[in-house]
């Protein structure tokens, strides 16, 4: 079975057999390490498939999980840990202790503030994930584009990808992905982020200023009946003048 790298990063250190999945994680998931096992066979299986030399056919896997969940993580990081979890007692002899293992990083533990400060990659893409909205998502990526080296653009494209997919929806942000696969440089897509939301914004207190105005006609509307018929005036002759319908006024 081959798995399927989409949705996920996996980076690998220029020269050297040694690669970074990154998994983006918002609810608890007790295969985790189950799951890791697989990417990490897989990028072995694929390592030894291209590499013809001896020395490059162990490649070593580091698996990060960037957990965006409300809760502390709280699932096994390792094999190991589920076998131990179940009641199996692992025997110094069998080595699992590297079998599944990952590294876990929780959003909600790091400040914006140090996030910024730190500059790296991973902190970048846990600012984007810790953005609620499109307004905190459009202001984070004008603050971290200048930061972005240029091998770095092709990846965070790939993190933007997914975090449109979660917070915008399936209809809106295949729109704004085929701009970002149009070539647009990052300074631009955000300049466009910022003029389709002002857009929105301006077109929703334009419908908002008429409907109120729509529902002041028809109370004032209403409070003419309610009078008028107050006065004893023939009931046909206010629902000519104020356009309502007896039922609603009587």
């Amino acid at each position: 079975m081959t798995v399927d790298f989409r949705g996920k990063q996996l980076y690998k250190l220029k020269d050297r057999e040694v690669y970074f999945v990154i998994e983006h994680q918002s609810t608890q998931d007790n295969e985790m390490p189950y799951r890791i096992l697989e990417y990490e066979t897989e990028i072995m299986r694929r390592c030894f498939i291209e590499n013809e030399s001896k020395n490059k056919l162990h490649a070593k896997v580091i698996a990060i999980v960037i957990y965006t969940g409300p809760e502390k993580w709280k699932q096994p990081q390792s094999i190991v840990e589920i076998q131990e979890k179940f009641g199996y007692k692992v025997n110094l002899n069998e080595n699992y202790s590297g079998l599944g293992k990952y590294n876990i990083l929780s959003i909600d533990e790091c400040s914006n503030e140090e996030l910024l400060e730190e500059g790296t990659f991973i902190s970048k893409a846990m600012l984007l994930e810790k953005a609620k909205g499109e307004e905190e998502l459009i202001d984070v990526l004008e603050k971290i584009i200048p930061m972005i080296k240029d091998n770095e653009k092709a990846d965070m494209i790939t993190i933007l990808r997914y975090i449109l997919m979660k917070d915008l929806g399936k209809e809106k942000a295949q729109e704004y992905i085929k701009i970002l696969e149009g070539g647009i440089d990052m300074s631009g897509f955000v300049n466009t982020l910022r003029e389709d939301r002002e857009r929105t914004i301006k077109k929703a207190r334009k419908e908002g200023k008429e409907e109120g105005k729509e529902e002041g006609k028809i109370e004032e509307a209403f409070r003419v009946a309610k009078s008028m018929v107050k006065e004893k005036i023939d009931i046909s002759i206010v629902e000519k003048i104020t356009g309502l319908k007896r039922n609603q006024f009587m």
